[in-house]
């Protein structure tokens, strides 16, 4: 583990990452349906926070599970 600083890393700043994730998918869902639906396009926003968030969460917990069994 100490010759892999960026797993150290994605190990200590998981739920930011993944919250990240969320936030990004929202603003690129927003961008993209705003034209089309003006105001409603919050709602398929809200839904890809959630699923942006899952994915990075999905991401951060898969690298644990790899590095523990490495370790």
């Amino acid at each position: 583990m100490q010759d892999f600083p960026a797993l150290r890393l994605i190990l200590k700043l998981g739920r930011w990452w993944a919250l990240c994730c969320g936030l990004i998918a929202a603003a690129a869902t927003a961008l993209l349906l705003y034209p089309l639906l003006g105001a409603l396009a919050m709602l398929p926003a809200l839904s890809a926070l959630g699923f942006g968030y899952y994915l990075g969460k999905s991401y951060v917990e898969l690298v644990t599970i790899i590095v523990t069994t490495v370790n």
